[in-house]
């Protein structure tokens, strides 16, 4: 595989799972290689001019699944705080492997609008399909996750920390992510999403996100299964 892979080359996954083609979207597709964008450059001269400046970028990955790409973004930014998001319980235990020893803080949670639990429930797409909602009755303890927040995150985040990169693939749940405390999206100079109404057909899971940003100045880019939202002015 070609790019930013782990350094010793050891990556733990579950074989003839979905697992490996997660492993290939990023490691050698390069999903999340900012340099195939027209803006990548300058994304890329904003983080070199922060870093001389003795500032170090916070990436949030929400829907970290078993680490590739946190691993991949704390390569190619090595001076970055990675905060890794799964709330899988099998996921996230390979995920915490997988980044032992970098700047990766691990957190088994969902990532959501409000904070309080949510359920867990797998519909059955793998270990990469996991999806969030709201409690239902019936839930059992092994069901329920607890929840983080993106503004969260970033007023806890130690000095000299700016937010860089938001990663989302979170299964269709962008719906109530995007559904209100959004202000953290202004904050954010480059926003990669993956959106899921392929996945949840009628299911409205883009249109929360595509009202956020569509009266603010940003640039909307689709490569791949991804849309890059960068900010016109980081």
């Amino acid at each position: 595989m070609s790019g930013p892979a782990p350094a010793d080359g050891r990556f733990v996954y579950r074989p003839n799972t979905t697992d490996a083609g997660m492993m290939w979207q990023v490691f050698h597709n390069q999903d999340y290689d900012i340099r195939r964008l027209r803006r990548g450059e300058e994304l890329l001269a904003y983080w070199r001019a922060r870093t001389e400046l003795g500032e170090r970028p916070l990436i949030v990955d929400a829907g970290a699944n078993i680490g590739a790409a946190a691993v991949y973004f704390s390569r190619a930014f090595p001076n970055a705080q990675v905060v890794a998001i799964e709330p899988d319980r099998g996921n996230f235990d390979l995920l915490a492997r997988n980044t032992a020893g970098l700047a990766v803080a691990c957190r088994h949670a969902a990532v959501t609008a409000r904070p309080g639990p949510v359920r867990l429930y797998d519909p059955g797409e793998g270990h990469c399909g996991f999806r969030t909602g709201p409690l239902a009755g019936g839930a059992t303890d092994e069901a329920v996750v607890d929840s983080v927040q993106i503004a969260e995150i970033f007023a806890s985040s130690p000095q000299g920390l700016y937010p860089f990169i938001v990663k989302i693939d979170i299964e269709g749940a962008e719906a109530e992510l995007f559904s209100e405390s959004i202000e953290w999206i202004e904050r954010t100079p480059l926003i990669i999403i993956e959106l899921h109404d392929w996945l949840i057909p009628k299911g409205l899971t883009s249109r929360n996100f595509l009202s956020a940003v569509a009266g603010l100045d940003r640039d909307f880019v689709y490569l791949g299964e991804n849309v890059f939202s960068i900010a016109h002015r980081l």
